[in-house]
């Protein structure tokens, strides 16, 4: 029992042992410099996977890394898989509503349809997705005159 106590001791004042002085983690230290998110160690699965939606695809990647380094837990890990996919166009992640807006007056019909399912999927900017819903309504009305019409007589 003694030599157990003083292995953790010594653990704990030692510099490589900062990130694992206690089993949980985080429980003692307020919080770890290489967590991707302040207070991601205190977390439960449910919060995790909860926030994951608030995170760029850059920040999803390195959650990933750390949830594997650290505590490996299934249900993250597979709700992480999930999350994970390409930004419609490159830098979109980084975009506020207001460029993501924009961009849309002025992008082709699949790409329309892929910030559509990136937002449902990851964003859910309501913004986001109420001009994508125009934008697609004004795109498939340009395009039924020169198909429905003569369908139409």
């Amino acid at each position: 029992m003694d030599f157990r106590n003083a292995f953790r001791r010594n653990r704990a004042e030692s510099p490589e042992g900062e990130d694992s002085a206690s089993p949980g983690g985080s429980e003692t230290a307020p919080s770890d410099a290489s967590e991707p998110f302040d207070g991601y160690g205190r977390l439960n699965d449910r919060q995790v996977m909860a926030s994951l939606k608030q995170h760029s695809q850059v920040e999803l990647i390195a959650i990933e890394g750390y949830e594997r380094a650290h505590q490996a837990r299934l249900p993250v890990l597979d709700k992480l898989r999930y999350m994970r996919g390409s930004e419609p166009v490159a830098g979109y992640d980084a975009m506020d509503s207001d460029e993501a807006v924009a961009l849309l007056a002025e992008t082709d019909m699949p790409t329309i349809k892929r910030i559509r399912a990136y937002e449902r999927k990851f964003a859910g900017r309501r913004v986001v997705l109420e001009k994508v819903v125009e934008v697609h309504a004004r795109a498939l009305a340009e395009q039924a005159p020169a198909t429905a019409a003569p369908a139409a007589r």
